[in-house]
């Protein structure tokens, strides 16, 4: 009986035992890491750069990337024109699988507002409404005002109610308060020759001249006319003719006193 070689059969067991330990190693690579990292590798796209583009323009390089395209937000933007992109999520060169979504913040283009009401509002209030509708105050000039009290707008370059773009710069008027060489004149028809006498003073405006009419509708020595019509600004110490009225018959007119 042949004696049996236990040293060469070690040998060839621990050749075929490492062999297949090998096989199974280069397997378990191949299956966990080699194939995932090919397989994983082939489904990813690199997101393109859509920033500042149009939309158009965007969807067409989103699609030729096997990408979706999602409106995620809008604003208001004046540097670009409506329609463009301000901000896309993810950015520009990640890797992604293909088909995923990307979120894209729209441009608007420069936001139109309606002119708010400055007018009659302090200055201190005009400021803070133009702040509130992020417009943009430039020059402030002052004047004389007889309508409005001193501090108070009486002027904007743009008017109430106007269409406007925010961040327009708009100009106002501050009143001074009356122009001292300028007065309204009063309403004295009606009012009798004393009382009219007394008004127009006040007001800093003289009687140079003044004619009757005659009638009984009303007592001897009232206003009958003006010449300067009632709420008009004239310059101070002008001159204004009155008409008065007398009875029928009466030659007796009562000379003007100061």
């Amino acid at each position: 009986m042949k004696k049996i070689n236990w040293k060469s059969f070690f040998q060839w067991f621990l050749f075929g035992v490492s062999t297949i330990l090998i096989f199974l190693l280069f397997y378990f690579i191949f299956d966990k890491i080699v194939m995932p990292l090919y397989t994983r590798h082939s489904q990813q796209v690199v997101v393109p750069d859509i920033t500042n583009k149009s939309m158009r323009v965007s969807e067409k390089l989103l699609k030729d990337s096997n990408l979706n395209l999602v409106v995620y937000e809008e604003k208001f933007d004046s540097n670009y024109p409506p329609g463009f992109v301000l901000f896309q999520n993810p950015a520009p060169g990640s890797k992604v699988k293909k088909g995923r979504r990307i979120y894209l913040t729209v441009g608007k283009g420069q936001q139109i507002i309606e002119m708010p009401q400055l007018i009659g509002n302090s200055e201190r209030d005009a400021k803070f409404i133009l702040s509130q509708n992020k417009l943009v105050l430039k020059n402030i000039k002052y004047k004389n005002d007889n309508e409005y009290l001193v501090g108070v707008t009486c002027n904007q370059s743009v008017s109430p109610g106007e269409m406007v773009a925010v961040g327009e710069e708009i100009n106002i008027t501050v009143s001074l308060g009356r122009d001292p060489n300028r007065v309204i004149v009063p309403e004295v028809v009606g009012k009798s020759l004393k009382d009219a006498i007394y008004s127009l003073k006040s007001a800093g405006l003289f009687i140079t001249q003044y004619e009757y009419q005659s009638t009984d509708k009303v007592l001897p020595n009232t206003v009958l006319g003006q010449s300067l019509s009632p709420g008009t600004q004239v310059t101070k110490n002008d001159s204004i003719r009155l008409v008065l009225s007398k009875l029928p018959g009466n030659v007796d007119e009562e000379k003007l006193q100061w």
